[in-house]
């Protein structure tokens, strides 16, 4: 199989990335970063199964494209808080840049295209658990362009029958995570004796480990087409907790406690929820995440203890 990922140099994609390589697939990785830069796939560059183009999302064509049985989109500005102060460029990014892909994509036919969505784009939610059908009720700048990006896709696959489907998660922790996301910042203030600031704090979150996101992402490569285009899964752990809630976690773990600063919630997230079900993915797909949200901060943090070490 020939499998193109844009932003596989990230931290979901690289863990796919070098999952399908695991499996003997040709993979393509589209990312801005420079292949010296992308640290995340130091081990496997050399190999002769990948093939790294060093292109923004925005500069893709069909002769890209064309050759690979599936497309899986990645690549985003994908940090809420850059969407504050930049909400231009992350929309410019994060929706310009899926139409550009869907582009290439319609006139070079791959079987499927995988756009991964955001749980962010939910905002607060209509009822509880939010399922696929849930309304798209984006509350920031960021998962506006998240939830515009899917809006695009779910445009072309009607207009033109391009084969999407999308796959949609909570706040994904694991080694290798972004240091932008709350709880690697928690985890380092923590580790550094520093004062743990909550914004908020009745907010809840999703928490999911890399490994099982990966794992629902390579049964959505692998499922039959006919069973997953023009659907749409969530493929979070499937237990809600809040941002205090988390704290805590995040001290168990830890072994230590730190001055927690209480400040106000950001813009627009007064009131969100995650509480998502993933009952669809695991009646289609087979997905079974077995990785506890509690379990998924321990193996962070015993990453980052590495990152500690060296520093």
């Amino acid at each position: 199989m020939n499998v193109l990922v844009t932003g596989g140099a990230g931290f979901g994609g690289s863990g796919l990335v070098k999952e399908l390589l695991r499996k003997g697939e040709r993979v393509t990785v589209v990312d801005a970063t420079g292949a010296l830069m992308a640290e995340r796939l130091y081990d496997v560059l050399e190999m002769e199964n990948l093939c790294y183009s060093w292109k923004a999302i925005h500069d893709i064509k069909a002769d890209d494209i064309a050759g690979h049985d599936v497309v899986i989109h990645f690549q985003a500005q994908a940090d809420v808080p850059m969407g504050f102060e930049s909400p231009m460029w992350t929309t410019y990014q994060n929706v310009m840049g899926t139409v550009a892909l869907l582009e290439a994509c319609r006139l070079s036919s791959p079987q499927k295209v995988i756009y991964a969505g955001s749980g962010n784009e939910l905002g607060r939610p209509h009822y509880l658990p939010i399922d696929e059908e849930h309304p798209l009720t984006p509350h920031n700048p960021y998962s506006f362009s998240k939830a515009a990006a899917e809006l695009a896709c779910w445009s072309w696959q009607r207009c033109y029958a391009l084969p999407v489907m999308v796959v949609s998660n909570g706040v994904v922790v694991g080694p290798g995570m972004r240091r932008e996301i709350f709880i690697f910042k928690w985890l380092w203030a923590i580790a550094h004796d520093r004062e743990l600031v909550i914004q908020g704090g009745d907010q809840t979150r999703d928490v999911t480990f890399v490994d099982d996101v990966v794992d629902a992402w390579l049964r959505c490569v692998y499922a039959p087409p006919e069973d997953v285009v023009g659907e749409k899964f969530q493929v979070s752990y499937g237990e809600e907790h809040t941002l205090v809630e988390i704290a805590e976690m995040c001290f168990e773990v830890t072994g230590k406690r730190a001055k927690i600063a209480h400040v106000p919630h950001r813009p627009g997230e007064t009131g969100q929820r995650e509480c998502f079900t993933n009952e669809k993915a695991r009646r289609v797909l087979g997905y079974c995440p077995q990785v506890p949200p509690r379990d998924a901060i321990r193996l962070t943090w015993d990453w980052m203890k590495g990152l500690l070490d060296r520093q």
